[in-house]
């Protein structure tokens, strides 16, 4: 590598990446004989392209492999990409729409041919933006999650759920996407706030006199004609003089309500009293069920008025927004209207379509979460699960202990179709196989005519078994044996219950084991005015541009660093590669300097015997084995923005601006050799996990043991020799030299003017040459009365040459006799001093006198110079 060009990323860390790669260096096989550090990539989408959040979330993944691998474990980062059902299904019908084509019309196995092209076609793209992110998974291993293997661990966990009756089909209310024609989990579900109006609407006692009514509020007018009650709180006074009457149902008054109570209401909201809806609604659906009242549905799977199984009048056919615009002209007609007002409030929507969510009773697959939460939940307190931050623990607990059973099945092609078949007759069969089914239908019902459920799976339900599945379950492989449980699992805080509560659940279910021990939540990366980013804001960053402009280890430094364990939010900005891109070059201009030192490099790890070490090799020898001892501390408590800043601070202002400039004073030419090479060496490795491809190439043009700094060795701080008083000598000498530069600055002399310090003999010689040095000055002993270092040390004066400061002092006085010239002006001026305010010339007196004391003072000090004014 020649260093005597610039620092270029894009030229090396392609090729950087392909030689490890083509090498196997990410690769791992079990290996018991070494502790275990598994990692299990959470699968981005087929869909997906490179963001930011990867980089938040991702980047640790990486550095935590590397970091452990060097450790000498058996680390193994285990990569993959989800099939992603429903994004992948709704760009499919997208492109399908635009050259004029339907599902439907393709029919089901071309549908699904299309789909697996489709994915194997653009899956593989944010594996390469990954590579190009400097990301090392063991890309050997990577697995998707509709593979055949995995496909079949699927069907046997849902088998063996069914089998143990945790796994029931069931009519319940479900959150129904109308343009994703599919369930959708509560998870899924974006709440939006939206300006609305909220309707007062009377339901009557009697046909015959619509002003004698109970009112109520709703934002819902269209679902009045599913309505089966009005519900108030038993203890709300106005109301319970009224419970057990009945009213009748407006504007179409083709069936009376009863009036019911029950401790769900809000008495704040509305009037106090809420129309009940079972079918659409989640609380009326909790009310309904506690007051068995009949459920029926005036909305279907389109989204339009339904008369299947109540009237509705006139009103059926209508999409659902229109039907409400009929039904409030209808009761403001019939003066069943008493009053409108704005209101905002949350309305649900899809994340998917951003459709509004329809709850409607349907026929869905459930899994029963009670029995697997309860093991969850004690995993959880007994310390077998742990949150980093722990607050994430408690949102995972009050999860877990509010759960409701899991809707699983979708109404979608793409996807783990359901292992289940129906007999003509409709009676279910849940088998592993078509071929098991028939078996099943012909033993227990005399015929093997059956019909496959069209359903998928949630997404989730395959991820959920993801830490075991990729390792070869149900067979007992040696990566099961080996590497399950995993040790950490990095992911968001926005899917613990779509993802990380559900692997714990069915980790415990099927493994008897919790399926990682630490959970670590990653934050979430904003703009630097803290919104999201998104295209609609013209505010979305790709990061592979980043990597381009600035190289993927600016990239992954910038995200680190602003990684912080008491805080959930990054405010990207992309000053922050900037500045990891100069740390680079820092980092690559030093590496100039150790190549060309004359006396060249000795071998790798090599030291001079203790007593030929100077004050500054024993300085940075010291900092080195403390950097090393914290950056493990850090990475072991997933304290990656601090790691970062460690080294940072350690290589930029401690090696470079210290060491590296001492090392070029003659006392430091005859081991400086050998202490640059060993703690550069050292420096790289601990720079390696953040920033993997300078270091790696610095660490090859050093000496060095090994063909990759990926397979080196962790620095151990026991092989690194400790001077600590030596070290805090030599921070007494920084000290002072910052001290001197700064009584440089407040004279105004040029950092490299040179200068004379007057130095007590109680400072030692190398000391003394350092501080020299580091001054640009020259030293003249003088006796002195400190017996302590640090005394002496504080005791060092500065002289400057006289025709230095007699030129400044002149520079200033010429300034100073302006300024008192102007001043005097002024206030001579009678015209100003008559009409400006008082304070106005108050003021200008007052910056008179200090003009004119300054001038005094700068007098007296070219006098003391002994030269003429």
């Amino acid at each position: 590598m020649d260093f005597d060009k610039p620092y270029d990323p894009q030229a090396i860390e392609p090729r950087l990446y392909e030689r490890w790669e083509r090498n196997g260096y990410f690769h791992e096989e079990p290996d018991p004989a070494r502790p275990p550090f598994i990692i299990c990539m959470p699968p981005p989408n087929v869909t997906g392209r490179a963001h930011l959040g990867h980089g938040s979330t991702y980047t640790p993944m990486d550095v935590l492999t590397r970091y452990h691998r060097m450790l000498g474990e058996n680390a193994d980062w285990l990569p993959g990409v989800d099939h992603a059902a429903i994004a992948t299904e709704a760009v499919l019908v997208r492109e399908l729409a635009r050259s004029g084509e339907s599902r439907e019309a393709l029919g089901r196995e071309r549908f699904v041919e299309r789909a697996w092209e489709w994915s194997r076609t653009y899956g593989g793209e944010i594996d390469e933006a990954f590579r190009r992110l400097g990301f090392g998974p063991d890309w050997q291993r990577s697995h998707f999650t509709m593979d055949e293997r995995l496909s079949a661990a699927v069907r046997r966990v849902f088998v063996r759920l069914y089998r143990e009756g945790l796994i029931y089909r069931g009519k319940r209310l479900v959150n129904w996407d109308p343009a994703g024609k599919t369930t959708v989990s509560d998870a899924e579900v974006e709440h939006v706030e939206r300006d609305a109006v909220l309707w007062y609407v009377r339901y009557p006692y009697a046909k015959e006199h619509p002003d004698d009514a109970i009112e109520i509020a709703t934002t819902r007018p269209e679902t009045i004609l599913g309505d089966v009650a009005i519900a108030v709180h038993p203890q709300d006074a106005r109301y319970t003089h009224l419970i057990g009457r009945r009213v009748w149902l407006p504007p179409l008054f083709g069936r009376s309500i009863p009036i019911i109570a029950d401790e769900a209401v809000d008495r704040d909201f509305g009037t106090g009293a809420i129309k009940v809806t079972p079918a659409h609604d989640p609380i009326d659906y909790e009310i309904g069920v506690r007051h068995q009242l009949p459920m029926p549905s005036v909305i279907d799977l389109d989204a339009r008025l339904t008369d299947a199984e109540v009237e509705v009048g006139p009103y059926a056919g209508l999409d659902r927004f229109e039907a409400r615009e009929r039904v409030v002209q209808d009761l403001r007609a019939r003066g069943l209207l008493a009053k409108e007002e704005p209101y905002r409030h949350s309305v649900a929507t899809s994340d998917r379509t951003g459709a509004v969510i329809e709850p409607l009773l349907s026929l869905q697959w459930f899994v029963t979460m009670a029995p697997l939460a309860k093991a969850a939940l004690e995993a959880y307190r007994d310390g077998r699960v742990r949150f980093v931050q722990e607050r994430y623990g408690r949102t995972y607990e009050q999860w877990l202990e509010n759960i409701r059973d899991w809707n699983v099945s979708r109404q979608i092609w793409w996807g783990h179709q359901l292992p289940v078949w129906y007999t003509s007759d409709g009676r279910e069969i849940v088998a592993e196989t078509e071929h098991e089914a028939r078996e099943i239908a012909t033993r227990e019902y005399g015929s093997a005519d059956l019909t496959r459920d069209p359903d998928t799976l949630d997404t989730w339900f395959s991820s959920a078994l993801w830490p075991f599945s990729i390792l070869g379950w149900p067979e007992r492989t040696a990566e099961l044996r080996c590497w399950y449980p995993s040790q950490t699992m990095l992911t968001g805080g926005e899917i613990i219950f779509l993802w990380v509560a559900r692997m714990v659940m069915l980790g415990l279910h099927f493994m008897e084991e919790v399926p990682f021990r630490d959970v670590v939540i990653t934050p979430t990366v904003f703009d630097a005015l803290g919104r999201k980013m998104s295209k609609s804001l013209g505010n979305a960053i790709d990061p592979l541009d980043l990597a381009e402009k600035y190289g993927a280890d600016a990239f992954r430094i910038s995200i680190l660093r602003q990684m912080r364990l008491e805080s959930q939010e990054i405010r990207y900005q992309e000053s922050r590669c900037e500045e990891a891109r100069n740390f680079n070059n820092k980092i690559w201009n030093a590496t100039r300097y150790v190549l060309a030192l004359p006396e060249g490099l000795p071998a790798a790890m090599t030291l001079p015997a203790d007593e030929n070490l100077t004050l500054a090799d024993r300085w940075i020898l010291t900092r080195l084995r403390e950097t090393i001892g914290q950056m493990s501390a850090l990475l072991d408590a997933y304290d990656f923005g601090n790691a970062v800043e460690t080294i940072w601070r350690f290589i930029w202002y401690e090696f470079c601006d210290w060491y590296l400039e001492a090392t070029k004073a003659d006392a430091n030419r005859s081991s400086r050799a050998a202490v640059l090479s060993f703690v550069w060496n050292n420096a790289m490795r601990l720079l390696h996990p953040f920033a993997p491809f300078i270091s790696e190439t610095v660490w090859l043009a050093i000496p060095h043991d090994g063909e990759t700094i990926v397979t080196a060795s962790w620095p151990d701080p026991l092989e690194v020799p400790d001077f600590p008083e030596a070290a805090r000598e030599f921070e007494l000498v920084r000290r002072s030299v910052e001290r001197i530069r700064n009584l440089r600055a407040e004279i105004g002399l040029h950092p490299r003017e040179p200068v004379t310090l007057e130095v007590p003999q109680a400072v030692p010689q190398p000391a003394a040459d350092l501080i020299a040095l580091f001054t640009t000055a020259a030293v003249e002993r003088r006796d002195g009365s400190q017996p302590e270092l640090e005394e002496a040390l504080a005791a060092i004066a500065v002289r400057a040459p006289h025709n230095v400061l007699a030129a400044r002092y002149r520079k200033q006085l010429e300034q100073l006799r302006s300024e008192v010239e102007r001043g005097e002006r002024k206030l001579g001026n009678k015209a100003f001093v008559a009409k400006a305010a008082p304070s106005v010339v108050a003021k200008e007196r007052e910056k008179l006198a200090g003009y004119r004391t300054e001038l005094a003072r700068v007098e007296a000090a070219l006098r003391a110079l002994k030269e003429p004014a």
